[in-house]
């Protein structure tokens, strides 16, 4: 369940925008054939539904019905005393209240096309249920992975804005952080404080108490002693739009010196993305919306089969850097650049 703020701007997102994604892809179905796209969405995996509509549950499952041509309707599995909420902080208007998922989008589908053709993206994510519901109905399913993906393969100028916002905040809250602190609690509340005030819906904090031990981030449940060098991450949503950045902070100022001289490397690298021979570090990774997950990963050290990163996404990059002076965990969200330009980061990893 979240716990942040969820709410929506048209002054940041127009609703003019929404309808451009919606028009965009019915264009899209209408020329590949497809009578109607299911995108099915879950707390876990947002990214979807929220793109054409800004819609985010705090709990429970949803599948957006999106016709070939006409309006858009939501199914989900939420109480009739939640509607108001849905229509106030999305791009709603028709919303059907049901725990049959799949069941009551084949009858609306159906009713759209009998023997639709149904493109449902990350198929293979999906709850049986709900593509068994929808094939009962008469259609015909197949993934929609690929069309939802060429959709979202550059941002929009509303999606890119949001993004900086959330970078920005996560920059301020992570900033606030001191190497003089000794308790990961302590400094987990102030960062999570922080960028809950700024607006983040989501916020994750994930602790490395001791980076000359171990590179694993954890997420604390009480008290935790943190070393001479240590490391935070934060994971943080803005209006759906989902950044990650990485620090590393040392009480030795040798160990600062190395900070600094990696955080530069990782710029470096960075900008020559989406090539990522550059990426010559002791591990990394690039994460980015594709879909409907809100961070993807795609390409890194440790990714077998690496996935498109194209002009204009919007990703979060990782790296562990070795130095004389130990290994420098670092990370930052970055726009791929377009027609030649040099990758951009949307926020500085050197905290200064």
């Amino acid at each position: 369940m979240r716990r942040g703020l969820i709410s929506w701007s048209k002054t940041e997102l127009p609703v003019a925008t929404l309808d451009g994604r919606m028009a965009r892809a019915q264009a899209a179905m209408a020329k590949a054939g497809i009578d109607a796209l299911a995108v099915y969405s879950n707390p876990a995996r947002t990214a979807g539904v929220s793109w054409f509509t800004t819609f985010l549950p705090y709990w429970n499952h949803c599948v957006l019905v999106l016709p070939s041509s006409g309006a858009h309707v939501l199914v989900g599995g939420f109480s009739h005393r939640v509607n108001d909420w849905m229509k106030r902080t999305s791009h709603l208007e028709n919303i059907i209240h049901s725990p049959k998922l799949g069941a009551e989008s084949g009858r609306i589908i159906s009713e759209h096309k009998a023997g639709a053709v149904v493109a449902i993206p990350d198929l293979d994510t999906v709850p049986t249920s709900v593509v068994e519901g929808i094939t009962a109905a008469g259609a015909t399913v197949i993934d929609g992975t690929a069309m939802l993906a060429q959709l979202r393969a550059a941002g929009d100028p509303v999606s890119v804005a949001l993004y900086f916002t959330a970078a920005h905040i996560a920059h301020a809250s992570l900033k606030q952080a001191s190497a003089t602190q000794t308790d990961g609690a302590t400094a987990t509340a102030q960062i999570d404080g922080i960028a809950r005030r700024y607006g983040a819906e989501e916020v994750y904090v994930g602790v490395c108490k001791d980076v000359s031990k171990s590179r694993t981030f954890i997420r604390l449940e009480g008290n935790c002693d943190l070393a001479e060098t240590f490391a935070l991450r934060l994971t943080l949503a803005y209006k759906g739009m989902w950044v990650r950045i990485t620090r590393t902070l040392s009480r030795d100022a040798k160990v600062n010196a190395a900070i600094s001289a990696a955080t530069e490397q990782f710029a470096a690298a960075v900008a020559r993305l989406p090539d990522t021979s550059s990426m010559k570090f002791n591990s990394w990774l690039v994460e980015g919306c594709r879909t409907t997950q809100p961070l993807e990963a795609l390409a890194g050290s440790l990714v077998s089969e690496p996935l498109e990163i194209t002009p204009g996404m919007i990703v979060s990059i990782q790296a562990a850097i070795d130095t004389p002076h130990g290994t420098v965990l670092t990370g930052a969200p970055a726009l791929i650049g377009r027609n030649g330009d040099a990758t951009a980061l949307l926020v500085s990893p050197d905290f200064g």
